[in-house]
Order: structure tokens, then C-alpha cells, then sequence
């Protein structure tokens, strides 16, 4: 069984340098982002590159 970790627990991790946060932040969202973008979308490729676009902005904030 794993551990669940807080979000601010895993964007406090990533900030001070722990790349695998942000991995596991992002699988943690993945299924439920991915499936509310594609409601909205109906498009799987640009469902992704929505998805891609909109943690691409968290990093940049995060940084």
C-alpha cells in the first residue's frame, strides 16, 4: 500500500529540489485533469496538450 502525500507536502518537496514530487503530483492528477479537459474538449490530442501546457505553467509558477 502507498503512502499518500499532501499536495503542499509534494510542491514543498519540488521546491526545494525533489524532481520526483512533481512526478508523483502529476500522476496523482493525471486520470481526473485528463478526464475533465476531454469533457470539455472532446479532442484527445489536444486534451493532452492542454494537460501538458497547464503543468508546464505550474512549474514555471512553482519556480
Amino acid at each position: 500500500m502507498q503512502l499518500q502525500v499532501a499536495d503542499s507536502i509534494l510542491v514543498q518537496n519540488y521546491i526545494s529540489g525533489d524532481e520526483k514530487s512533481l512526478e508523483i503530483l502529476i500522476n496523482k492528477h493525471n486520470q481526473r485533469l485528463t478526464s475533465f479537459i476531454y469533457s470539455k474538449v472532446q479532442d484527445r490530442a489536444i486534451t493532452e496538450d492542454i494537460f501538458q501546457d497547464t503543468f508546464i505553467k505550474v512549474i514555471k509558477t512553482l519556480k
